[in-house]
Order: structure tokens, then C-alpha cells, then sequence
């Protein structure tokens, strides 16, 4: 039996559809990221599970029972806001106390339980402190331990790392995975960052416009996307359409690629990861997928890697390269280089690539 199942659900504002028709199925103990832009209906989705929102239509089902209209409080499940909602008034440790005074346990069960969830954290001697003299990482730390010290059902997460810088925001990342597998909390995770979601997860939500788009573990829906606004959301890949005859597959731009036997008959569109690819020398031969002939129309430094942006009659495509290697000069003749590995192909039904795309 599924830990958390949403069926159908609807929510809507006034005459705006904010949430549409979503079905999502979650296990015991996975990691789930809804990822998706702003707007895409994930912490509307996110709040209806946790009862801050009343969904339009549907249901939510936990351990298979119907808490669609349970209130918040009920749930028992442990939130954790965009902002970290901490009380300035409160000390650190009576932030994380607060869920546990609401449910009236007793101070000396209290007083442990705090201590435990703040040691858990790395926060065990910042008991005392109000949050205006805690760092942005610390107030982070805060608010997980006042989710996680009520012993949550669920574990939810909107937005948390998106206030923090970027060497802090990848550490609390790692924290956060960390210590979901040591206490093995189902969790799920609200994010607009790809990167924060395929190194969480065990299964990635892909959101677009209240819909869900498509869903699947991290290293299949990076390496074969099957739906195009996923492959054109996930970044660093070139998505070029197309069609395909005669065993092999040309763009608009006319490049032309030899369908594997294992491609879906058809395919509309061919995606080229920006990473795997390599810019030889021209006229250079060898063995490979894809060898073509392009001119480098121009190229942008990233600090490790450098984005170098070539193009092939009327395609365009990103490569991403070492930044110690030689910087490639814009309208030099190169030779794209692709292995079977940085290609995928896609099949978009009509009815949907004018609208996701």
C-alpha cells in the first residue's frame, strides 16, 4: 500500500487553475521532488497535502485513508517554509519546542525531544539563541529540527534551501539527504533546482502549468526523457525537432543522426547533452554517433567548464567543455563529436509539444 496517494487532485483560485487532474503515488521512506518553474502548481500541490490549502477536487490518501478534509493539525505531518516562519521572540530551542507544546507533551519528554532534534542538526549548542543571531544556515537548521522533533508522518519541504547562498545552500542539501536516509522519513521536496532534485530523490515530479509532465527516477528522466518540456526544463541539452525516415533522423537544420533499433518508431524530437559532447578539429574522423561539421557561434566562460554555442545550418547547439582546454574562437569551423551517450531521441504527441514547449 502506497505511504501517500493523490488522486485527481484539482485546485483552483476564482476562475485560475492553479492544479489540475494530478495523480502521484508515494512509498514508505522515498524521497519525491516536485521540480518544475514558478507558478507550476508545486507548492499548491505541496500545501494541499499538508491541509493548508482545501483541494478544488480529488482526494489524498494516506495509509490508504481518505484526510483530504483532515485538518492541519491532525496530519501530523512536519513542514519546513521557504522562509523558515522561525518566531523572533523564541529562542531556538523554544521554536522547536512549539510543535510539541501544541500536542501537550510533558517538559522533561519535551526537553529531551528538543535536545535530540537540535543535536541532530549540528545545533545542540545554539539552544539559547534567537534567531536574529543565528546565520541563514543555522535559522535553516532550526526550522528541519522543529519539523522533524513532532516525529512527522511525512517530512515536507517548500523551497528550503532557495534563501541561502551557493556554497551553503549545496551543504544543507547534502545535510538534508543525509539525514532523511538515516531516519528514513518519507519526504517530499518542493524545488525549482534541478540539480537539488535529481541528487535528492528517489523519484522527480516534473510540473508544468498545474499538470504533472512526468515522472520518474533521477538518472532515467536525465539520461531518456520522455516528454519535451522535461528535456528542454532539465538544461544543458540541445532539443532539435525534426523527423525520421529512412533509419535515421534529420533536423530542421538538416543534421542527420542513425536512429538506434531501440528508438520508439517515430521520433519528433533528438536531444543533445550539452556535457557529452566534444568539438574536435576540423575535418577531424572518427568513430562516433554523430560527426558533423559546425561553426562556433560563440562561447561563455563558467568558471570549471566553459559553454560553447555552435551552430549547423539553422540548429544550435550547446557543448559543454573543460575551461582548461583552449577556448574555442567564435566563427571557426569545428567538428561536433557525439557518442550513443549524449544522445536521446523523443516522441511528442502534436497535441502537446504546441503547448509545452
Amino acid at each position: 500500500m502506497p505511504h501517500l496517494e493523490l488522486s485527481r487532485l484539482d485546485k483552483n483560485f476564482g476562475t485560475s487553475r492553479a492544479v489540475s487532474d494530478f495523480d502521484l503515488v508515494v512509498e514508505r521512506g522515498s524521497f519525491v521532488s516536485l521540480l518544475g518553474p514558478s507558478g507550476c502548481g508545486k507548492t499548491t500541490t505541496l500545501r494541499m497535502v499538508a491541509g493548508f490549502l482545501a483541494p478544488s477536487g480529488g482526494r489524498i490518501l494516506l495509509n490508504g485513508g481518505d484526510i483530504t478534509r483532515t485538518p492541519v493539525w491532525a496530519r501530523n505531518f512536519g513542514f519546513v517554509f521557504q522562509n523558515y516562519a522561525l518566531f523572533p521572540h523564541m529562542t531556538a530551542a523554544e521554536n522547536v519546542a512549539f510543535g510539541l507544546k501544541v500536542r501537550r507533551i510533558g517538559r522533561a519528554e519535551r526537553d529531551q525531544r528538543v535536545a535530540r532534534a537540535l543535536d541532530m542538526v549540528g545545533l545542540a549548542n545554539f539552544a539559547v539563541r534567537w534567531p536574529a543571531q543565528l546565520s541563514g544556515g543555522q535559522q535553516q537548521r532550526v526550522a528541519l529540527a522543529r519539523a522533524l522533533v513532532i516525529e512527522p508522518e511525512l517530512l515536507l519541504l517548500d523551497e528550503p534551501l532557495s534563501n541561502l547562498d551557493a556554497t551553503l545552500r549545496a551543504e544543507m542539501r547534502d545535510e538534508i539527504g543525509t539525514l532523511q536516509k538515516r531516519l528514513g522519513i518519507t519526504t517530499i521536496f518542493v524545488t525549482h533546482d534541478q540539480e537539488e532534485a535529481l541528487s535528492l530523490s528517489d523519484l522527480v515530479v516534473v510540473m508544468n502549468q498545474g499538470r504533472l509532465v512526468e515522472a520518474a527516477a533521477p538518472e532515467a528522466l536525465s539520461e531518456q526523457p520522455q516528454r519535451l518540456f522535461t528535456a528542454h526544463f532539465l538544461g544543458a541539452r540541445s532539443v532539435l525537432g525534426g523527423r525520421a525516415d529512412g533509419g535515421a533522423f534529420t533536423t530542421t537544420g538538416g543534421l542527420r543522426v542513425a536512429l538506434p533499433p531501440d528508438v520508439p518508431a517515430q521520433p519528433s524530437h533528438l536531444v543533445l547533452r550539452a556535457a557529452r559532447l566534444a568539438l574536435l578539429p576540423e575535418h577531424a574522423t572518427t568513430e562516433a554517433a554523430l560527426l558533423a561539421s559546425v561553426t562556433v557561434a560563440e562561447t561563455t566562460y563558467l568558471g570549471d567548464t566553459r559553454r560553447c554555442t555552435v551552430r549547423f545550418n539553422a540548429d544550435r547547439i550547446d557543448v559543454l567543455l573543460p575551461s582548461a582546454q583552449p577556448r574555442p574562437e567564435p566563427g571557426a569551423t569545428m567538428t561536433l563529436f557525439a557518442p550513443p551517450e549524449a544522445i536521446a531521441f523523443l516522441h511528442e504527441p502534436a497535441s502537446t509539444t504546441s503547448r509545452e514547449n
